[in-house]
């Protein structure tokens, strides 16, 4: 793993473009990390991956005001970054969306800005697939999947402090995908009539419930970046 020089804060020899803002500089990986409301997000965790060579990395963070500066060496490289959140008791380690994800020579350097979301599309390179939001994999045990219909109300705030919506899905093959990280009350209806079901989340020892609330937990034990819900429901 190779370490990388950070000098914090932009530099005075940055040069514009009146497009795209500061113009790469060689040599140099240069950016800026911000929340959904464009504030910076201090301490972000910033890793310039090669893109041939397996745990080769230029490690780095961002400054108070949320901007980083790597020095690059040459060969192929993209950017990944993260930044941490408590929410609801819970520690969140979450991906940062970089506004350009192509990968740049090390020689020319490059610009990349990187922005949190709690939903929406990744951008599909270097195994960065999916969505943002967090994922619910709903258990019918028995009823028709398809036929199920969660509602989710915010229970407060999301996780980055925004106000959330009501949202009503249905799940495809088990799964409502890219649900905005929060807290929330899960109820669920069943079929044409609506019929009210009972819920619980699975394997946290609860009984059905015509209602529960909860937060997102990590997809499988250690991981980082991707949420999920594991919902039961029965009639």
């Amino acid at each position: 793993m190779t370490a990388g020089l950070l000098l914090l804060g932009a530099t005075a020899c940055e040069e514009h473009n009146h497009n795209h803002g500061p113009a790469p500089r060689s040599g140099y990986v240069t950016g800026k990390a911000t929340d959904i409301q464009g504030r910076p997000l201090a301490g972000a965790r910033i890793v310039v991956n090669n893109t041939q060579f397996h745990n080769s990395n230029i490690l780095g963070q961002t400054d108070a005001s949320g901007r980083y500066e790597l020095r690059t060496t040459p060969g192929s490289w993209y950017v990944r970054g993260t930044t941490q959140l408590t929410f609801d008791g819970k520690s969140y380690t979450l991906d940062l969306h970089p506004d350009g994800d192509e990968a740049f020579a090390g020689s020319d350097g490059a610009v990349r800005n990187l922005s949190l979301k709690l939903a929406g599309p990744r951008t599909g390179e270097f195994g960065n697939d999916g969505f943002y939001g967090g994922q619910i994999e709903v258990f019918t045990w028995g009823l028709e999947t398809e036929q199920v219909e969660l509602t989710l109300e915010p229970a407060g705030k999301l996780l980055d402090g925004s106000t959330g919506k009501t949202l009503t899905r249905k799940p495809q093959n088990m799964y409502i995908d890219d649900v905005p990280l929060g807290k929330y009350k899960i109820t669920a209806r069943y079929g044409s009539a609506k019929k009210p079901l009972n819920v619980r989340i699975r394997n946290k020892n609860q009984t059905y419930a015509p209602s529960v609330t909860d937060s997102f937990d990590p997809a499988y034990p250690g991981a980082e970046g991707r949420y999920k819900l594991n919902v039961e429901v029965e009639l």
